[in-house]
């Protein structure tokens, strides 16, 4: 088993520890600490939503709950990144700004709250 099995292993043993001893648990995608803060990121890498009733990304909608909730409890910002399949384009935003702002909640088997493109700042990466 390579380390990188080895690890996938060990954290399904920690969440399942974890959860079994009545802990609530979510794995965030990134950590980071820049000039003394520390913030808390989501990474998407996913297809657009397409109009109507606009262009957006967004997250489901439990996923929005936990790390809202996260942020209310310990103040530590937590930052939607999207990686735009079709553009390679990089949308990023505070997550608790885009939820104050205009969203979208689709229906369905696998419901998403959506946010409009126009909610993101971008970051064009070198090529």
């Amino acid at each position: 088993m390579g380390i990188t099995e080895v690890g996938i292993e060990g954290e399904r043993f920690l969440m399942k520890f974890l959860h079994e001893k009545g802990f609530t648990v979510f794995q965030p995608d990134g950590i980071g600490l820049y000039k003394g803060i520390y913030y808390m990121f989501e990474m998407k890498h996913q297809e657009r939503f397409k109009a109507p009733p606009f262009d957006g990304h967004g997250l489901p909608r439990w996923q929005i709950e936990a790390r809202l909730a996260f942020f209310n409890k310990t103040k530590v910002a937590v930052i939607l990144v999207v990686l735009d399949k079709e553009t390679n384009e990089v949308f990023y935003q505070y997550l608790d700004k885009l939820d104050a702002g205009k969203h979208y909640d689709t229906q369905g088997l696998k419901p998403r709250r959506i946010y409009p493109l126009t909610s993101f700042k971008t970051y064009n990466q070198p090529n």
